[in-house]
């Protein structure tokens, strides 16, 4: 493929993705088509929700006036389970044209004391959220939340984090190591989303 052909095929990509209204603030991986973005969330300041937004497609016939697509996430939950952890996450996110996005995220984790029917710590988080952007990567959203302790978490935000700072804040960075792993099977008293309220026996 000619140089020229590779250019004219990135313009009109980035053409598109600005018709689209996806956000500067993001990074694409000129790779795979792919953004990625990490967000604050308001429920959990400690905790960051670090995504893979995929390429994507359509949900909706090219026809229709105000059409819809759809984005698998992959990405990682930082601090899910107190300090220093971080779980593997799955998501989708649909957007229309004209109307917004929402988005469902599922991180799961088994965390607990390492023998059979003892007491486990942290348990599977499950957020959704809108927004009013048509857009993979808006600025904020607004979310609901719980983990499989049966906690409800209120209603929350996800605010995201610019390109340029990101790479520098310390917990979108995290990644969990063994000793962080072991701790956290032991981590009974801390304050996380996927671990029990803190009035809970």
């Amino acid at each position: 493929m000619s140089k020229a052909i590779c250019l004219g095929s990135l313009a009109t990509a980035l053409v598109l993705a600005g018709s689209m209204g996806f956000t500067t603030l993001v990074q694409a991986d000129g790779a795979t088509n792919d953004s990625l973005a990490c967000y604050s969330w308001s429920a959990f300041p400690d905790e960051r929700i670090n995504l893979n937004i995929r390429g994507g497609g359509p949900l909706s016939a090219a026809a229709e006036t105000m059409a819809q697509r759809t984005h698998g996430i992959h990405g990682k939950h930082v601090g899910s389970c107190g300090e220093d952890t971080n779980s593997a996450l799955v998501g989708v996110l649909v957007f229309k044209a004209g109307t917004g996005s929402t988005l469902g995220i599922y991180s799961p984790q088994s965390r607990g004391k390492e023998k059979f029917n003892a007491d486990d710590v942290c348990r599977s988080v499950t957020i959704e959220c809108y927004s009013n952007e048509v857009s993979k990567t808006p600025a904020e959203w607004t979310c609901q939340s719980r983990n499989e302790f049966d906690v409800y978490h209120g209603e929350s935000k996800l605010e995201l984090i610019a390109i340029d700072v990101a790479p520098d804040d310390p917990l979108c960075g995290v990644f969990e190591d063994k000793d962080a792993f072991e701790d956290s099977n032991e981590n009974d008293s801390g304050v996380a989303s996927g671990m029990r309220a803190e009035n809970d026996d």
